[in-house]
């Protein structure tokens, strides 16, 4: 496709439209798969957490409810460390952000391992949190930045993917680890990070839109683009056309600027109740599958059924966004979700019975739910530009990490006053209230017979 604007024009060259229209080199392509590597840590991190609980309350001889402050000051650490690196990223860059938050989660993951009892527990899992936050805006932004507008949804939602992925893996994993050896989950949650931290370091490039709007940083922009088979002129001016925050509008209020107002009340919104919805899940099932009493390996089964499902979801979803559209993909997951949820609510949670339903139903729920997380993040990458990609994206998952923090208590009032099925009918009314939200936003992905993609 011809662009209507041309990469050169008037002695300035337009980086973000060079991107836009431009090949898909390999260089470009193994950046993305190495940032990507760093949402699977999210999924990882946090499946880690719920699949030990059961091993840690034998091992150190506690209740469930005993781990309602370790799970809320990881969430915490997230929050913060979402909205706080975000920012940062917008400021410095995303690839230093990006590495440093890395390492600042696999330090803390790592100790986890040789450490007994809840309160070093809490202190560290709220330290990783921080890190481990900040990963997601500036990968996200990474995703968006490094890819043509043709490929740009799927390259995302293939990345957030990512968090499934590490969800299933840390899934397959602790089924395999006994409760006499639950520091092997920590152990292998906090080395993977450092191997990706090295690959970061040695091969992940810095977002040549980021690049384009700091002059003094010209001559890293002309390497990047010569490895991105995408060369340019050196003596020319570089602008990104696409990455301007509104005109009076600083810092975080341009979020909540005119053009932007009702995307990113919608976003945050949505953000919230659908990622309460799935760590909601995550975090409890392993637990309710166990007061069932399934045994052991049903509870890890469980997780990766509703894992796996997410996986294959987001992926089609991608897919429908650039065919259909995000509002109309987004709206069709959700409500899938909604039944998914309305279904486990009729399952009797009976280990004599065949665990063929259940086991769908999880895989279904997990499937939608963690189809509509994915690819809000492709949506609020969209939504807006380079200036503000990585603080926009932030603020959008920091709230929903707000969501994510509140899971543990909202999750065990639905299971002390509605027994575990109406834990899951709790959760399909959360996503009711997602999908009102998708709907309100109003600049969505539009599908394939409609203007492409923007920057």
């Amino acid at each position: 496709m011809k662009p209507s604007n041309p990469p050169v024009e008037g002695g300035v060259t337009d980086i973000g439209r060079m991107i836009d229209v431009g090949a898909w080199s390999n260089a470009q392509k193994l950046a993305v798969l190495i940032a990507a590597l760093a949402i699977v840590l999210d999924g990882f991190a946090n499946q880690a957490l719920a699949l030990s609980i059961p091993m840690l309350m034998k091992a150190w001889h506690v209740e469930r409810s005993a781990f309602l402050g370790v799970t809320i000051a990881g969430f915490a650490g997230m929050a913060v460390g979402t909205v706080a690196f975000g920012v940062l990223g917008d400021r410095l860059g995303r690839r230093p952000v990006l590495i440093g938050c890395v390492l600042l989660f696999a330090a803390p993951t790592l100790a986890i391992a040789f450490i007994n009892g809840l309160g070093p527990l809490l202190a560290l899992r709220l330290v990783g949190g921080l890190g481990l936050g900040g990963c997601m805006p500036n990968a996200t932004a990474l995703l968006a930045e490094l890819t043509p507008a043709r490929s740009r949804s799927l390259a995302i939602t293939s990345g957030i993917v990512g968090i499934p992925v590490g969800g299933t893996l840390g899934g397959l994993i602790g089924a395999s680890v006994s409760a006499d050896h639950w520091q092997a989950l920590y152990l292998i949650a906090g080395l993977c990070p450092l191997v990706i931290a090295l690959l970061m370091i040695g091969l992940l490039p810095e977002s040549p839109r980021f690049l384009a709007i700091r002059p003094q940083r010209k001559s890293e922009l002309v390497k990047t683009m010569r490895r991105f088979e995408n060369p340019i002129d050196p003596a020319l001016p570089a602008v990104d056309s696409s990455g301007k925050r509104p005109e009076g509008a600083p810092g975080v209020m341009a979020l909540f600027s005119k053009p932007y107002l009702t995307d990113t009340l919608g976003l945050w919104s949505a953000m919230f109740f659908t990622l309460l919805s799935v760590y909601g899940v995550v975090i409890w099932l392993p637990s309710i599958l166990g007061e069932a009493h399934y045994p052991g390996p049903m509870t890890s089964t469980g997780l990766t059924y509703f894992n796996l499902g997410g996986i294959a979801a987001a992926l089609g979803g991608a897919a429908c966004f650039n065919r259909f559209g995000s509002r109309n993909a987004l709206a069709v997951m959700a409500l899938g979700a909604i039944l998914a949820s309305a279904w486990l609510y009729a399952i009797p949670l009976d280990p004599k019975q065949s665990p063929l339903a259940l086991l769908t139903a999880l895989t279904l729920q997990g499937g939608f739910i963690n189809g509509v997380q994915t690819t809000l993040y492709a949506l609020a990458a969209f939504v807006y530009g380079t200036e503000m990609r990585s603080a926009g994206v932030g603020w959008a998952v920091g709230i929903g990490r707000v969501g994510a923090i509140i899971c543990p208590l909202v999750g065990d009032q639905l299971i002390h006053l509605t027994g575990a099925n109406g834990f899951f009918g709790g959760f399909g009314l959360t996503m009711c209230v997602s999908l009102a939200s998708l709907l309100m936003i109003r600049r969505h992905i539009p599908g394939r017979n409609r203007v492409s993609d923007k920057a």
